[in-house]
């Protein structure tokens, strides 16, 4: 089997959940910091899965985002 250039793409879409949930973690508030660092490491050691499940309901208990 060869390697292509589209192989890198398609290896990092099931990636982009999680790169764009620790990105709003970060740039939003929460109720508490525990709160933060338990959705930060639910992506972070389950990147995919965590991702999405941060994106149907975490998404909603983060606050402002920071100034």
């Amino acid at each position: 089997m060869t390697f292509a250039w589209w192989h890198i793409p398609l290896a990092l879409l099931p990636m982009l959940p999680a790169f764009w949930s620790i990105l709003h973690i970060w740039r939003h508030q929460f109720a508490s910091p525990l709160q933060r660092a338990l959705w930060l490491l639910l992506v972070v050691f389950v990147p995919v899965l965590g991702g999405l499940i941060y994106i149907v309901t975490g998404r909603r208990k983060a606050g402002d985002p920071f100034p």
